[in-house]
């Protein structure tokens, strides 16, 4: 095996050490919430008309009578084995409430993530070639807007010019129902109207992409490799898109990976916004509830996107860079 696969297996047993110390983290969070599933389950009704029997059986039949090593032992176990439990809100497994919200949030956040890359690149080189014209001054004007407004107010603004006064989206888009749609269905109502919750969420991401992969290029462009290649001929475009621009991608793969990352958590607020039926917005459910094993499903799924983001990374960092070491 060469160097690169033991690179890529430490790389693999790291993110599966943190997914699991992840899951620690969650759980122990999780086991502090007030109230327990019994507690869920009798909606209110005093212990003394039930009776403390009762009680302790429904506790017992859950395993919550066990201690709290215990019950992430068998939560784990469960996990491992594709049982995310069931939820106390809807009564049924929560694995295909995973899949079906997880569809729809890919929906928005794949999108977004091209969006954030391309738009980010495109403008943060652009600004590099034109440093100092009024290009530039305009795409920093832009970028400083953009880290300016939170989400949440600019999926406000979106709602309320192309919902309330132009009528061109809903304003709630949990009436549409996405999982009975095929997949050109899908693509259809997404260009027509769930581009802008796309946008609402790759908006603060599109100015950190592009400032970084301003600041990188300007200093490749300065570099003697750079000015070598003009003076033998190869085109400016070329020098710039194909040389240059790989060596710029270094830095701004880590903050494209660490934004990832941020899109994903802002698919939580988005989704809230827009009311839009996505992972994220099962989250803030879940909490409201109180239904531990949906917040614990949904909770690892979310960090795990995350983590599997910054792997992928470090894996295009180590495939970029010839430099790096692979020890």
């Amino acid at each position: 095996m060469n160097k690169f696969g033991y690179f890529l297996i430490k790389r693999l047993f790291s993110t599966v050490l943190v997914l699991l110390a992840i899951s620690v983290l969650i759980f122990g969070i999780t086991s502090l919430i007030p109230g327990d599933a019994v507690d869920l389950m009798l909606g209110g009704i005093s212990l003394q008309s039930v009776g403390q029997e009762t009680v302790n059986e429904l506790r017992h039949q859950l395993g919550l009578d066990l201690p709290l090593y215990h019950q992430y032992f068998n939560w784990l176990v469960g996990l491992l084995h594709g049982n995310l439990g069931t939820s106390y809100i809807f009564h049924t497994p929560i694995a295909p409430i995973i899949s079906n919200r997880l569809y729809n949030s890919l929906l928005l956040a794949v999108p977004a993530v091209i969006i954030m890359i391309v738009v980010g690149l495109v403008s943060g080189v652009l600004s590099a070639v034109k440093e100092g014209s009024k290009l530039d001054y305009i795409f920093s004007f832009l970028g400083i807007l953009m880290l300016s407004i939170p989400a949440f107010l600019i999926g406000t603004i979106f709602i309320y010019i192309f919902a309330v006064k132009l009528n061109w989206i809903p304003a709630a888009f949990n009436t549409i129902d996405i999982s009975s749609m095929t997949l050109w269905e899908s693509v259809a109502i997404y260009f027509k109207i769930l581009i802008f919750p796309s946008l609402t969420i790759a908006f603060g991401s599109i100015a950190y992409i592009s400032r970084q992969a301003r600041a990188s290029m300007i200093e490749e462009l300065k570099s003697n490799y750079v000015r070598t290649a003009i003076l033998k001929g190869v085109t400016y475009k070329r020098v710039v898109w194909i040389h240059a621009l790989k060596n710029g991608l270094l830095p701004t793969v880590t903050v494209i990976a660490f934004n990832i990352g941020q899109v994903i958590a802002g698919t939580i607020i988005v989704e809230v916004v827009f009311s839009y039926p996505g992972i994220g917005n099962l989250i803030v459910m879940a909490l409201i509830q109180r239904d531990i094993p949906l917040i614990l499903a949904t909770m690892i799924v979310i960090s795990s996107a995350v983590v599997v983001s910054n792997l992928v990374a470090d894996i295009l960092y180590s495939k970029l860079n010839p430099k790096i070491s692979y020890s």
